[in-house]
């Protein structure tokens, strides 16, 4: 491991992939860090893009004269490969992981390497803000507004300290990752071998079970890119409740009680509809269940509206929050249900 006297070098690994779009801003944030420079070395693992990705790395590493911008090859094109390249061509004591769409604050690396030095957890994280890409169509900045909103929300998407940021403490899983080096030498890799699973979950529980400590701290800020319409979000979360789905099945539990609660929801939902041919009672529950569930869905989105002065993001809100959560779900029980190819789903 290697060392400068301002701090340990730090390795960021980025596996991108067609990120064309991004990339730039995010080398731009990355070289501008108030951790030094010369302790820092930034690898962009490629998977063989078809834009000008790229292109735009090696101008920007050539005009910056900067000989710690390295791009490796990602044969497979998939993150968890690339996450592994990254960390095996690594010369840093820190491993930091951050993506293509991500943008990052001036004191990132900074302050990932001072709550690791501060606390005895082997990986650190914080909170994952949504940011509007001002691409000049106002619907779809406004739709990409509404669903990072519900992103943030305990409404959408549960307790997930990392998403809704209350409370700095050890938690089962944080956004991106700071990895102490040696922790890869305790676990493992990234897994590639389990088809559709979250590499990122996967890896803290692993760090968890083998005795180690995953932390968030809400001061640690991270901004990325929410989906800008219904579509993608969709076919985003259904690939997200998947990949859970593949941890649940690798590890016969789930790492927090909110992935429970889409699969159950739905389950519910389908039984009482069952039931409801023969008896009246179930009938009965379901409308119970279903108004329940429509009422908080319209309390919330017109509450978030108000709050928010902007009435055009309650009808959005109100489609988005039962996306999110029966996406999820049908995305959960396809995964269990059926033994697809590997990294069927996955796409960047």
């Amino acid at each position: 491991m290697e060392r400068t006297e301002r701090g340990p070098i730090v390795s960021v690994v980025i596996p991108v992939r067609n990120e064309a779009v991004h990339i730039e801003q995010l080398l731009t944030a990355l070289t501008a860090q108030t951790y030094p420079r010369q302790a820092t070395e930034i690898l962009i693992v490629d998977g063989r893009s078809e834009d000008n990705t790229r292109v735009i790395v090696e101008r920007f590493s050539d005009n910056l004269k900067d000989s710690n911008i390295k791009i490796l090859v990602n044969p497979k094109q998939q993150r968890a490969p690339g996450l592994n390249i990254g960390v095996e061509c690594a010369k840093g004591e820190v491993i930091m992981r951050v993506d293509g769409r991500t943008i990052v604050p001036r004191d990132y690396v900074e302050k990932c390497i001072r709550t690791l030095s501060e606390t005895d957890a082997d990986n650190v994280g914080g909170m994952q803000k949504p940011i509007v890409f001002k691409n000049g169509d106002p619907r779809k900045e406004l739709n990409q507004r509404a669903i990072g909103i519900a992103l943030s929300q305990p409404f959408g998407i549960g307790n997930a300290q990392f998403r809704i940021g209350t409370k700095s403490g050890y938690v089962d899983t944080v956004y991106l990752g700071c990895f102490r080096r040696e922790v890869f030498d305790k676990v493992g890799l990234f897994d590639e071998d389990t088809c559709v699973i979250s590499e990122d979950a996967d890896m803290n529980y692993r760090i968890r079970k083998a005795g180690g400590k995953v932390y968030f701290n809400k001061d640690i800020v991270a901004y990325y890119y929410p989906r800008d319409n219904i579509r993608d979000l969709a076919r985003l979360y259904f690939r997200y409740g998947g990949a859970k789905a593949g941890n649940l099945l690798k590890t016969k539990n789930l790492t927090a009680w909110r992935q429970w609660i889409p699969p159950l929801f739905l389950t519910t939902i389908v039984v009482l509809s069952l039931l409801s041919v023969f008896f009246m009672v179930a009938g009965f529950l379901l409308r119970i269940v279903l108004g329940i569930y429509a009422f908080t869905d319209l309390f919330v989105s017109a509450c978030i509206a108000l709050k928010e002065k902007e009435l055009r993001l309650f009808y959005r809100l109100f489609v988005i929050f039962p996306t999110l959560h029966f996406s999820w779900a049908l995305g959960f029980f396809r995964r269990l249900l059926q033994r697809p190819k590997p990294h069927e789903y996955w796409d960047y």
